[in-house]
């Protein structure tokens, strides 16, 4: 065989290799759950009264992958149209819909949910499913 030939062949089956590999990668990357938001505006009545919510709701978010994104009473820059929601913000990553959706519908976060009953006002809460 011609050094010409075997570099080629070299370089096909190179190709082939590496096509394969992102094959799988992307296989991988498909069969993992893609991250759920919950984007949370409230506006905090009673604060400091907060913590049996935050005991009882606490492990169950986490348990379903919670991560704090951001939270706050943020200066916002509305750079189009406008707010009008008063009170904080709070962007929370779960490990998928599902895990957050299993979590949110719980029956221990149902009841957890109403240890904070009169506590916050709540404008709105929603979940978006991520990339």
């Amino acid at each position: 065989m011609t050094p010409m030939r075997l570099v080629g062949t070299a370089t096909v089956a190179m190709v082939v290799g590496f096509l394969a590999g992102e094959l799988n990668s992307s296989r991988a990357a498909a069969q993992q759950p893609r991250p759920a938001y919950l984007v949370v505006s409230s506006k905090p009545i009673a604060p400091e009264k907060m913590g049996p919510y935050n005991a009882a709701a606490g492990p169950l978010a986490r348990a379903a992958g919670l991560e704090i994104l951001a939270r706050g009473n943020p200066r916002l820059h509305v750079l189009e149209g406008q707010w009008t929601a008063e009170g904080s913000l709070t962007i929370e990553k779960f490990r998928s819909m599902d895990d957050l959706l299993k979590f949110w519908n719980s029956p221990e976060y149902h009841e957890a949910k109403k240890l904070r009953a009169g506590l916050a006002q709540i404008n709105f809460i929603v979940a978006i499913d991520g990339r």
